[in-house]
């Protein structure tokens, strides 16, 4: 069968997906790790004296002997759909291969969201292991170009507009320390998951017995998850607050990324993506080199927020159980996690094969002729001129310049005011573009210093 989504393309998938993350969530694996806990909460059961031993022996060993293929995915699918219920397919295809004695006893008191949400809790942990090496992977990238342009003079730029100078390192070390940032938010994410869920129909654990608390500990144990303090089955927020994290990480990844893109336009050319061999921007305009890479990452970061929107309307939830939710997140939460994991991909190879241009970036700073550093000379002239006074001649003098063509050092050299409280040499100094970019360097230090 042709895949009908982009993550699931063969031609298109890599675009839209990391694969070991897409390898989690995908159908085989998740019907194998669905049967794996069909078989650990039978185990459990019978240690209980929930169900007879001999029956959770077999129940397991079925569930872990079967070979989940096409033939029996098949056979799972029909029997949902006959049944109209999410997984009496999986239930009724392991108790067809079970005596009638055994297959009585399969999911006992189970609902589908003590599967599903725990199952979601094991691979949300193993997302998490990923996202924390890709983290690190890009703190020691950024801390690295960050460090090797910490004097690197450019243009910082507000409104669109060329405001002051700054270095590109200290550009660099905001983007690092904002995702440092979130890496301790994923740390604190996972403190407060992590949680099996097996707590019956309306999160009352009646089904369990006289020790259902015993045995929702030992299920928890067994599959290396927390036991919940209460069931959650209609408290959404851990998902929610997944979902945005998500947001978060790949929002960070799409604003790098569109700087990137910015600064690579023809007209400001400070940054490039690499150039990969063979890599065509245009089919037809040869001469292109696109950001392929940084575009992408805001096609991705749009996606994310929208499907984390999603995941945030299971926060008002109906009563103790409501499908309306949980089935939101099936789709939901999987498709924003792989998006977020190519992003945070994504941004670890742009990032590695970024080019700076360092001319560019000093050439384009002095394009104006000096109007950046007319803070500086207003800060310069405020002592004895008063800020508010200094102010209005800066203004002025700058009106004045760009109707009379001329460039800042011109005016200011020419003023009469300016002359009468600025000696030429300490106008040289004012004029020299280096020495205006204020704490920047002690700023890329102090982030360099803490390095994760």
């Amino acid at each position: 069968m042709s895949a009908a989504t982009m993550q699931d393309s063969v031609v298109f998938g890599s675009l839209w997906s990391q694969s070991s993350v897409h390898a989690l969530f995908a159908e085989i694996p998740r019907t194998r790790a669905w049967l794996e806990i069909v078989a650990v909460l039978a185990e459990v059961q019978s240690e209980f004296d929930l169900i007879p031993a001999d029956s959770a022996h077999a129940i397991a060993a079925c569930c872990r002997s079967l070979t989940v293929d096409a033939a029996l995915l098949e056979e799972f699918r029909a029997g949902r759909a006959a049944s109209g219920h999410s997984m009496q397919g999986l239930i009724r295809l392991v108790q067809a291969r079970l005596e009638p004695q055994h297959a009585q006893w399969v999911y006992t008191g189970a609902t589908v969201q003590d599967v599903t949400d725990t199952w979601t809790m094991l691979v949300l942990r193993q997302v998490q292991t990923g996202f924390e090496e890709q983290l690190v992977a890009l703190d020691r990238v950024l801390a690295a170009l960050a460090a090797r342009h910490r004097d690197t003079v450019m243009v910082g730029r507000t409104h669109g507009q060329q405001g002051l100078p700054i270095t590109f390192g200290y550009k660099v070390a905001v983007w690092l320390v904002e995702l440092r940032r979130h890496r301790q938010r994923l740390l604190e994410v996972g403190s407060r998951s992590h949680t099996a869920q097996l707590c019956g129909g309306v999160g009352s654990v009646a089904s369990l017995g006289p020790r259902g608390l015993e045995l929702q500990a030992r299920f928890a144990q067994r599959l290396d998850l927390k036991a919940p303090a209460i069931s959650w089955t209609n408290s959404r927020d851990v998902y929610a607050e997944w979902g945005n994290l998500l947001t978060l990480l790949s929002g960070t990844a799409d604003r790098i990324g569109h700087e990137v893109y910015n600064l690579q336009r023809s007209e400001i050319a400070e940054l490039r993506e690499g150039l990969v061999p063979g890599t065509v921007g245009s089919i037809t305009m040869p001469h292109k080199r696109n950001p392929e890479i940084a575009e992408h990452l805001g096609t991705l970061a749009r996606l994310t927020r929208h499907l984390a929107a999603a995941l945030n309307e299971g926060l008002v939830h109906d009563h103790e159980r409501d499908g309306r939710a949980w089935k939101t997140e099936w789709h939901a939460l999987p498709e924003a996690t792989m998006m977020t994991a190519r992003a945070l991909e994504l941004l670890l190879t742009m990032l590695e094969g970024l080019e700076v241009d360092a001319l560019r970036m000093r050439a384009n700073a002095e394009s104006t002729g000096g109007f950046v550093l007319s803070e500086a000379f207003m800060l310069a002239l405020a002592p004895t001129l008063g800020r508010d006074a200094a102010h209005r001649l800066l203004y002025q003098l700058s009106l004045d310049a760009h109707a009379g063509g001329q460039t800042f050092a011109q005016a200011v050299r020419a003023d009469a005011t300016i002359s009468a409280h600025l000696a030429a040499a300490d106008l040289d100094a004012l004029l020299d573009l280096g020495r205006h970019t204020g704490q920047c360097a002690a700023m890329v230090d102090r982030v360099l210093a803490g390095a994760a």
